[in-house]
């Protein structure tokens, strides 16, 4: 008999282990499956025919062994209870820290802001059948900030092809980001994470997809015309992929000619001048230091050998124009089959025009060389570099392309670099991470290249 009741107490022990499984296993599982539930019921089963097996023993309920288990059962079903308690908060209210020394697991404080104060849905759809860690991890991030009102699904394009069809899409690792009717393409092509920075789903890309998919006004950039720049019509030397660019992150993009108005409309956010020919006027160049004066934003672009008379008004701003062109000895730009006229730059400076870039390549053909110099009340952020085997060559006209120690400047080279002016508004309020997709950067941004390749 005294065997019997030892075997029963273990059998005893038994039904709360089940529960305590049990409950685990619901918490887990987020929802209530067969195999907790029978665990569950298992388990008090278990505790029940327990306790109608010793409640038939004589003074079952006087003897001390009775109490003493009496007293571990409701121990056991409180530690149960506080268990319980404990993983419902972990579960509801989930709380992590970031003990890596640089944050990496921790969101921006402008994300957060953005995300706590989301007033309306938001999706992110990523058209990949594997579900990357790190991209999920990133979402799940951004989940945790933004609650209910930010979601985001992975999607088998192959298994799901009208959702495929529903966002055009033509290739494994495409990312788009949704608002109603409005979609932001976050990525297009190429895997949903890559090893190239440029290629992969970032919390920079993220966060600019937010503020422009959930912005109430559309920035309007104005393309000046009438001077030989870069047409905006399909064609060599066009710089259509740019402007399409801008209206597929919802700019309004409009043409300005100095012949037709004699100033920069007050609703331009930004303006872009690619690549002009002819000189300016004092009364153009003076419509722009206006334009500037009030806030605007400007995206200058320069080739070598263009005189435009431009020299005295970029000197207030401490930046001179470098005669020469930029020569490329380092051989990256043969791999591409480019010359050496064609930069090749893995160097950049730390600006959000440049954030994205990584050490991805971008390519510079027929680059002029910047100097700058420190001027009170300016700014000045470099933007990219060549790299040091590169010469700015002073003669133009010459076929055999050699550094001549008397006449050229030895590399590094800069060839674009940010201003703003301290005392103006001429910070854009959102800086993008790249200047194909948000012209408006800090007045004026010399450089030579319409966008980085």
């Amino acid at each position: 008999m005294k065997t019997s009741q030892t075997n029963w107490k273990y059998i005893f022990l038994l039904g709360p282990l089940l529960i305590a499984a049990g409950v685990t296993a619901r918490l887990v599982s987020v929802a209530w499956e067969p195999l907790t539930v029978g665990l569950v019921i298992a388990g008090i089963v278990t505790i029940a025919l327990w306790v109608l097996y010793i409640s038939y023993e004589q003074s079952f309920w006087g003897r001390r062994s009775t109490q003493a288990s009496t007293n571990a059962l409701i121990s056991t079903l409180a530690v149960l209870v506080i268990l319980g308690v404990i993983n419902f908060l972990v579960f509801r209210y989930p709380t992590r820290i970031d003990l890596t020394e640089s944050k990496k697991f921790t969101l921006a404080p402008q994300t957060q802001q953005i995300l706590r104060n989301l007033q309306q849905p938001v999706k992110v759809w990523v058209f990949d059948p594997i579900q990357n860690p790190e991209i999920k991890e990133l979402l799940e991030s951004y989940k945790r900030e933004g609650g209910e009102k930010f979601q985001f699904e992975f999607v088998d394009p192959l298994a799901q092809p009208g959702k495929a069809r529903e966002f055009s899409i033509t290739s494994i690792g495409e990312i788009y980001l949704q608002s109603g009717d409005k979609k932001q393409v976050l990525q297009k092509g190429g895997t949903a994470f890559g090893s190239d920075p440029n290629q992969g789903l970032s919390e920079i890309k993220l966060t600019n997809g937010l503020e422009e998919i959930l912005s109430t006004r559309n920035p309007t950039v104005y393309f000046l015309q009438g001077k030989g720049e870069r047409p905006l019509q399909e064609g060599q030397g066009g710089i259509q992929q740019a402007e399409k660019a801008l209206k597929d992150k919802y700019y309004t993009t409009q043409t300005l000619n100095f012949a037709e108005s004699k100033e920069v409309p007050e609703n331009a956010d930004a303006l872009i001048i690619a690549g002009p020919e002819k000189p300016f006027s004092d009364a153009e160049i003076k419509a722009i230091k206006a334009y500037l004066d009030r806030g605007g934003s400007l995206f200058l672009m320069v080739d070598p050998a263009v005189n435009l008379g431009l020299d005295k008004f970029l000197q207030e701003w401490g930046v001179k124009l470098n005669s020469r062109l930029a020569i490329d000895a380092s051989g990256n730009g043969q791999k591409f089959g480019l010359g050496l006229t064609v930069p090749t730059v893995r160097r950049y400076g730390q600006h959000p025009i440049t954030q994205s870039f990584g050490s991805g390549i971008s390519f510079y053909p027929f680059a002029r060389p910047l100097e700058t110099t420190k001027v009170e009340g300016i700014e000045e952020k470099p933007l990219i570099w060549t790299s040091e085997p590169s010469w700015a060559e002073s003669d133009l006209t010459t076929k055999k392309l050699e550094f001549d120690l008397k006449t050229d400047r030895p590399g590094p080279l800069l060839l674009g670099v940010a201003l703003v002016r301290s005392n103006t508004g001429s910070i854009p309020s959102t800086p993008s991470p790249s200047p194909t997709t948000s012209p408006a950067t800090p007045s004026p941004s010399p450089t030579t290249s319409p966008s980085p390749t």
